[in-house]
């Protein structure tokens, strides 16, 4: 469980800060998926603050999630614009968040070995 949160954290909180940069330098997800620029900064943020929950024990579930919502968000975009293929990574994702999300339900209940 450990492995599959800090897996989740880096890897979202890499992705938020990298999308904030290019959003902020080029508009590149705003203007690709018509979107206005604050709703890619909420995202990112409310993105980087599950990406530190996932760690926590206690908001693990919620923060597995919402980061599950903003990856299906994901998928229907890259959908939206016609681009298929791109949601394969975002699929992958949303199956390993569900998993944990499940998992750190159940080891509340349970202690760590």
């Amino acid at each position: 469980m450990r492995i599959a949160a800090g897996f989740l954290s880096i890897t979202y909180g890499i992705g938020a800060l990298v999308t904030v940069f290019l959003e902020y330098r080029r508009h590149l997800f705003s203007e690709r998926f018509e979107l206005p620029p604050e709703l890619i900064y909420l995202v990112c943020a409310v993105q980087l603050g599950c990406a530190i929950g996932v760690l926590l024990r206690k908001f693990a579930p919620w923060s597995a999630a919402v980061l599950t919502v903003i990856t299906l968000g994901a998928i229907a975009s890259h959908l939206r614009i016609g681009s298929p293929l791109t949601t394969l990574p975002a699929v992958f994702y949303s199956v390993v968040q569900v998993w944990f999300g499940i998992r750190s339900l159940g080891a509340k209940t349970q202690p760590d070995p």
